[in-house]
């Protein structure tokens, strides 16, 4: 499980790159966990590409659009690190 750190003004946010699937009909998909670094009980389930939230708990919606827009942002090394093209501290 490959993971990166991106830090806030007032908190420490971990990435997870939990997994790289193909779904039924062939298609590519990241599973992402988005949680907070002292807090393992605050968390967000993401699927790329579909840039997704499936999954969250104790985060505003305010926090998960950013979130949101960060994945959409770093797709593309999202991407490379779930295939173990990149190394984790690539992205932040």
């Amino acid at each position: 499980m490959e993971y990166c750190k991106l830090y806030g003004r007032d908190k420490n946010i971990l990435v997870h790159i939990m997994g790289l699937y193909e779904d039924r009909d062939g298609g590519d998909h990241v599973s992402i966990r988005i949680e907070k670094e002292n807090d393992v009980e605050m968390y967000a389930k993401f699927d790329l590409p579909a840039n997704f939230c499936t999954h969250a708990y104790g985060f505003s919606e305010t926090e998960l659009m950013k979130f949101k827009k960060f994945l959409q942002n770093n797709a593309m090394t999202i991407w490379d690190m779930a295939r173990g093209n990149l190394r984790a501290e690539s992205v932040g």
